[in-house]
């Protein structure tokens, strides 16, 4: 360090120490929204946080009161404008990732999501989080999501969505 110049520290890491490392948990929950059987379609998102442009599932946390369904259905509601029926719990997902938005904040994720099926509604991106909404077909969307753990879920949730739409067909 040169002479004369103190070592830039915040508050936060001079009482916690310069390892210490401030935690936070979210929870939140999602979906993987399908419609159509013979010719089956995926709705994701392009969240509108962040430079690059990632297509990704639809969540959100949940709210006090809440249960993980609710939150997902309400989240597919408020981020791409659609209406859906939850069918099924899919896959819980836990990730961590540092909080560019408070200094030094390493975030546990965890992410509940559902297998729905798309009930009416147009597509209609909430302006503030998404940049994008469309529909793609199933086999396009696993190599346009951005993270594997959304790929794992998607894989999860298609394998489900095809069991249901060949038991109705029978």
């Amino acid at each position: 360090m040169a002479e004369g110049r103190a070592a830039k520290t915040s508050k936060r890491t001079a009482q916690r120490g310069p390892k210490a490392r401030l935690k936070r948990k979210v929870t939140s929950a999602g979906g993987v929204v399908f419609r159509g059987c013979r010719k089956p379609r995926v709705l994701l998102i392009m969240p509108a946080k962040g430079k690059r442009r990632r297509w990704s599932l639809p969540k959100g946390r949940v709210e006090p009161g809440e249960r993980y369904w609710q939150t997902a259905r309400r989240e597919v509601k408020e981020e791409t404008g659609v209406n859906v029926k939850v069918l099924d719990p899919i896959e819980r997902v836990r990730y961590y990732f540092m909080a560019h938005d408070d200094e030094g904040v390493e975030v546990n994720k965890r992410v509940h999501y559902f297998l729905m099926r798309y009930e009416g509604g147009e597509l209609r991106p909430q302006v503030e989080e998404v940049r994008q909404v469309r529909w793609f077909p199933v086999e396009e969307a696993e190599r346009l999501l951005a993270f594997e753990n959304e790929r794992r879920v998607f894989r999860a949730a298609l394998e489900r969505w095809r069991k249901r739409c060949r038991q109705a067909t029978r």
